[in-house]
């Protein structure tokens, strides 16, 4: 009897041992996203994935629907080491870092998904990364992944072709860049937030919205009104995977190193989820009576050098560095030949 109670007892001594040193790190990631999301979903497989490989060293935890920041106060929040992970866009990035930006600019309009990665896993994305990390203090574990392409979504009158917008309301969430796009192209831009969309579109307070087709589908604005879309690919909207100094710097070297592997093993699977699930989603809004036109690639280079003309008048106003301005029409062009 006393050997079996010794051998329980050591049973457990080793149990507890063995949870206690599954608590030597812990990572909490917070993102504004709900569950079903496609940023949730790829940050909950990142999270699961860490922790089978680091066999439970490392706690992980995801926070999605805003629980613990909005998408816009997450930079701050990480700079300040509040929260050990985000996923923000660059448009949230804009305030304290004015290269990001760039994504936004003319020059990206109606170019390709894969260029835009490349461009971004390439010595641009590495630049706008060293920006990044020294003015927020945080970390950049690896390569961005995809939200998708924000295009025009509108309620009465079908887009055919760029000339089209002259003279509609179109709603943005705001930004520099993005306002000024849609001056040049003959719309007039207001800013509301995503939560008075549906209104906004009810009421007719603005005639279209610039989204992508998941944001329209999760949403379901087809009840309050879309019926066309005309994805003329505006911008390539990426999230940004980075972890505070704080919390990276209180992590091992091998803890390091698993985190950055891992996440870099899954981002590729994490940018063909997205696509699957923006083409998914166009098919549901198409089921749901939303008419999508897709512009002839030589109009969308047409009014991409359209565009371009105000694009340094653009830089000059956001604060962009012209070297940085530079290295990324360089790559792009080197790309895009």
């Amino acid at each position: 009897m006393r050997n079996l109670v010794a051998i329980l007892l050591m049973s457990m001594v080793a149990f507890l041992s063995t949870n206690a040193a599954a608590a030597d790190y812990k990572l909490d990631i917070a993102l504004e996203s709900a569950p079903t999301h496609v940023r949730s979903k790829a940050m909950v497989k990142f999270a699961e994935e860490l922790r089978k490989r680091s066999k439970g060293a490392i706690e992980v935890n995801v926070y999605s629907s805003g629980s613990k920041y909005s998408g816009a106060t997450v930079p701050i929040a990480l700079a300040q080491g509040a929260i050990d992970m985000g996923a923000p866009l660059h448009q949230h990035l804009t305030k304290v870092i004015p290269e990001a930006n760039v994504p936004l600019l003319p020059m990206f309009y109606g170019v390709d998904a894969e260029t835009i990665r490349k461009l971004w896993d390439g010595p641009a994305g590495k630049k706008l990364n060293q920006l990044i990390e020294s003015k927020l203090q945080v970390k950049v574990i690896g390569g961005y992944f995809d939200l998708g392409f924000g295009s025009v979504f509108t309620t009465s009158k079908k887009i055919m072709v760029p000339e089209d917008m002259v003279g509609l309301k179109m709603r943005v969430p705001g930004g520099a860049a993005t306002t000024q796009r849609y001056k040049a192209l003959g719309a007039t831009p207001v800013i509301i937030s995503w939560g008075d969309v549906p209104q906004a579109l009810q009421r007719g307070t603005v005639d279209g919205i610039w989204s992508t087709q998941e944001s329209v589908r999760s949403s379901k604005l087809f009840d309050s009104g879309i019926k066309y879309g005309f994805e003329d690919r505006q911008a390539f909207l990426q999230y940004v995977p980075m972890i505070s100094k704080k919390a990276w710097n209180s992590y091992s070297s091998e803890i390091q190193q698993l985190i950055e592997e891992t996440w870099n093993d899954l981002v590729a699977d994490a940018r063909k989820t997205a696509l699957d699930i923006q083409f998914e989603a166009r098919r549901v809004n198409a089921e749901n009576g939303i008419e999508t036109v897709d512009p002839d690639p030589v109009v969308l280079k047409a009014t991409r050098e359209k565009l371009m003309m105000g694009q340094p008048a653009l830089v000059k106003e956001l604060g962009i560095n012209p070297d940085f301005i530079e290295l990324v029409l360089s790559e792009l062009t080197k790309l895009s030949n």
